[in-house]
């Protein structure tokens, strides 16, 4: 792999780097490194088929782990089991740089990121992140393995299934792919 790509955020004042991707560790795992600004964070939510290793590199990184606020010094790490709800944050007045380790590898997730950043970038989200189109959404739910710990998105739940179908056979997937993806 060459030199990793940044992929930014300007909602939630998030870069991301995918610093080894799935493809390059036979599907170990995806190794990513964040630089979140102040204020930046992400809702709480959980994944069924991978676990998160947070790993704080500079500042203290902010984690929602379950309903506890815990903070993470340069050095410290903190693994979150699948189905935990979790989410991280900056709440200090510097940016902070952290590392995630994605187990198993997750090129859905690594799609789910390029794509939702790009989006953002295109305006093609609300100041939530959500995407306004319903099929990105529920592709970018699937991707990234995504569940949201949100009453709305418990409504949304039985719809997201039929929402990728449509995505699926209107090559929606592909579309985003390819212009996110590549």
């Amino acid at each position: 792999m060459g030199i990793p790509k940044t992929y930014h955020n300007p909602i939630n004042g998030e870069y991301t780097k995918i610093l080894e991707s799935a493809a390059d560790t036979n599907g170990e795992y995806t190794f990513l490194e964040v630089s979140l600004m102040p204020g930046g964070g992400n809702p709480p939510h959980y994944h069924t088929k991978f676990t998160e290793e947070f790993i704080a590199v500079k500042g203290l990184l902010g984690i929602q782990y379950e309903k506890q606020d815990i903070h993470l010094k340069p050095g410290e790490s903190r693994l979150v089991p699948i189905r935990t709800v979790h989410r991280f944050f900056n709440d200090t007045d510097e940016e902070i740089i952290f590392r995630i380790i994605l187990r198993k590898g997750q090129p859905g997730f690594e799609n789910f990121i390029k794509t939702l950043f790009g989006l953002v970038n295109d305006g093609k989200t609300t100041k939530r992140q959500t995407p306004k189109n319903p099929l990105h959404a529920a592709l970018l739910l699937h991707w990234g393995d995504t569940h949201l710990k949100n009453p709305f998105f418990y409504l949304l739940t039985p719809f997201a299934g039929l929402a990728y179908f449509l995505a699926k056979i209107t090559k929606t997937d592909t579309k985003l792919q390819n212009k996110y993806c590549r």
